[in-house]
């Protein structure tokens, strides 16, 4: 279910008690020449849908557009991190007024994650409200290791918009694949030190602004891919029981 396609009315008799609420989270930037800029957006209201239909929640506002500062190219919009935090803050707390007490973040954007961590923390630290975090493009990966899903692994794999991406939009979203523009683009730097943080604009690595194998991506890998990574995202949600603040500060009711 969706909070902006819901009418005043259903949404009083939702909220009449507390709910989780998912909030899709994403990015508007440049994803190789065969995906669409609104990728990570995308794919996380995708997802977010999915989730929703099997545990019963409801989906929240999409944030389409975060700080990709460092994927800078054709397209690309960006906004500070500053300015994500708060809006996310203030959808959230008003949220939390109707009665959430639980939001799931979906984000597939990187950079997004440590923004919406702080918000999280505030929430459970303010307010009690419990939340967790999906980052999509990282989880899947040791769900296409474990079954084995993908031709490739690593960058070729898993790189921006290459096997893993362009399988998922593939199943999802065939609609917005350009598949006569695929490629296989090798990184044209390297890293030798993957234990020390550097920061190299995304630009450096090619003109395609996209890294691995995009060639090798299907439906079928793409069906698989998603429909594991949310098994194994519902594993989790249905043994989630966090901690209330009472029980930790021990809090006088």
């Amino acid at each position: 279910m969706k909070l902006l396609e819901m009418n005043m009315t259903d949404f009083q008799a939702e909220f009449k008690e507390p709910k989780t609420v998912i909030i899709p989270a994403g990015a508007c930037e440049v994803w190789g020449p065969h995906l669409p800029l609104g990728a990570d957006a995308i794919m996380a209201e995708e997802i977010a849908n999915r989730l929703a239909e099997r545990m019963g929640w409801i989906v929240g506002p999409t944030l389409p557009v975060g700080d990709s500062t460092m994927v800078w190219g054709p397209g690309t919009i960006t906004v500070r991190p500053e300015s994500f935090k708060m809006y996310l803050e203030d959808i959230c707390e008003c949220l939390v007024k109707h009665g959430a007490r639980r939001f799931c973040f979906v984000s597939p954007h990187v950079a997004n994650m440590p923004i919406i961590s702080q918000v999280a923390w505030k929430l459970k630290l303010e307010h009690d409200v419990d939340c967790c975090i999906f980052d999509w493009w990282r989880i899947v990966q040791p769900v296409a290791r474990e079954k084995k899903i993908l031709d490739n692994d690593g960058v070729m794999a898993h790189g921006h918009a290459s096997e893993a991406g362009t399988s998922c939009f593939l199943y999802t979203r065939p609609d917005l694949v350009k598949t006569d523009r695929l490629q296989k683009v090798t990184p044209a730097i390297t890293n030798d030190f993957p234990e020390f943080q550097q920061f190299t604009p995304f630009a450096c690595y090619g003109d395609q602004y996209m890294l691995g194998d995009a060639t090798c991506a299907s439906v079928e890998k793409g069906k698989d891919l998603v429909e594991a990574t949310l098994d194994r995202m519902v594993e989790f949600l249905e043994q989630w029981n966090p901690v209330s603040n009472k029980e930790i500060y021990r809090v006088e009711p």
